[in-house]
C-alpha cells in the first residue's frame, strides 16, 4: 500500500538523476583546476622531496640515496644556521614594521575628507613594482657617493654618509626597509577596508561615554578587525620568507654571507654548488615551516569557528 504525501517514484527517479548530472558537471568543472594543480604543484613538491633525499649534483655525475642525511647536515651547517638567523631577523622586523605603519596609515586615511582616493592610489605603487626592480632602484639610490639618497644627504650637509650596502649590519636593515616600503601598502589596503566595514553604533556610544581616540582604539578597534589583522600577519610572514628578489637585487647575500637568508642559502647550494639533493632539503625545510605556520593558522580558526 502506498504512504500517503509520498513522491511518486518517476519524480524521485528524476530528482536523483538532475542531482547525479550536477554532481558529474561539478567534477567536469573542477577537473582541470585538480590536473593544473597535480602537474604545477604536487608533482614538483614530490620531485623536490625525493631529491632531497639523494646526494644528487647537478654535474652529470650518478646519485644515491641517503635518507636523512642531508636533513641532518643542514643542522650542523654553519651557513644553514646563519641564513636561518638572518632570515627570522628579516622576516620579523620587516613584518613588525610593516603592521604598525599599516595599521597607523590606514587608520589615517580612513579619517581623510580629502584626496583620500589620491592618497590610496599613490600608497600602493611600490607594491605594483616587481620585488627584483625594486631592489635594483635602491641599489642605484644607495650607490655611495653618486647615488640618488648621497646626494640628498651631501644636500644637507651631511658629506660622510656610509655605503650602508657594504656594512654587514645596515645592509640587512636596507633589506627590511625597502621591503616595508614596498609591502606595507598590503597592509593598508586590508585594513582601511576592515575600518570601512565597521558598525558606527559601538564608536558614537564611546564617544558619548567621553572615550578618547586610544581607548577607541585599544578596547574596540583593534579587536573588532582582529580577524583581518591575523589573516594578513599570516600572508606577511609567508611572503615574507620569500625575500630572495630584494635579497638578488640589493646584495647578493653580502657582505661576506651576513645578508643570506634561506632561499638565497638554497639558490646558491643549487645554482652555484650545484649541490641539488642538499638545496631540496634546505627548500623542503623552509616549505614544512610555512605549512605549519599556515595549517597552525587556519586549525586555529577553524577551532574556533
Amino acid at each position: 500500500m502506498k504512504k500517503a504525501g509520498s513522491p511518486p517514484a518517476p519524480k524521485r527517479a528524476r530528482g536523483a538523476t538532475l542531482k547525479s548530472e550536477r554532481q558529474n558537471l561539478q567534477i567536469a568543472f573542477l577537473l582541470p583546476l585538480f590536473l593544473s594543480l597535480l602537474i604545477l604543484v604536487l608533482l614538483p613538491m614530490a620531485s623536490l622531496l625525493g631529491l632531497s633525499f639523494t646526494n644528487y649534483k647537478m654535474t652529470g655525475a650518478g646519485f644515491r640515496f641517503t635518507g636523512l642525511k642531508n636533513y641532518i647536515d643542514l643542522f650542523g651547517d654553519k651557513g644553514f644556521l646563519n641564513a636561518a638567523k638572518n632570515t627570522l631577523f628579516m622576516v620579523f622586523f620587516s613584518v613588525l614594521i610593516q603592521m604598525v605603519l599599516g595599521v597607523a596609515a590606514a587608520l589615517a586615511i580612513q579619517r581623510m575628507r580629502h584626496l583620500r582616493g589620491l592618497v590610496q592610489a599613490l600608497i600602493v605603487m611600490p607594491m605594483v613594482i616587481p620585488p627584483v626592480i625594486a631592489g635594483l632602484i635602491w641599489r642605484i639610490l644607495l650607490i655611495p657617493k653618486y647615488g640618488g639618497i648621497h646626494a640628498l644627504l651631501y644636500g644637507l650637509g651631511i658629506h660622510d654618509a656610509p655605503a650602508w650596502l657594504a656594512d654587514p649590519v645596515s645592509a640587512r636593515w636596507v633589506i627590511v626597509l625597502v621591503a616595508v616600503w614596498e609591502w606595507m601598502p598590503f597592509v593598508v589596503l586590508f585594513v582601511l577596508a576592515a575600518l570601512d566595514s565597521l558598525p558606527l553604533s559601538p564608536f558614537e556610544a564611546a564617544k558619548i561615554d567621553g572615550a578618547s581616540f586610544w581607548q577607541e582604539l585599544w578596547y574596540l578597534t583593534l579587536p573588532l578587525i582582529k580577524p583581518i589583522l591575523s589573516m594578513v600577519l599570516v600572508f606577511r610572514i609567508v611572503e615574507g620568507l620569500k625575500i630572495f628578489p630584494l635579497v638578488f637585487s640589493l646584495t647578493q647575500g653580502g657582505p661576506g654571507n651576513n645578508t643570506e637568508e634561506l632561499t638565497y642559502f638554497a639558490y646558491s647550494e643549487g645554482f652555484v654548488k650545484f649541490k641539488a639533493g642538499y638545496a631540496s632539503a634546505s627548500s623542503m625545510l623552509m616549505f614544512a615551516v610555512l605549512l605549519a605556520l599556515i595549517v597552525l593558522f587556519y586549525g586555529r580558526k577553524s577551532r574556533k569557528g
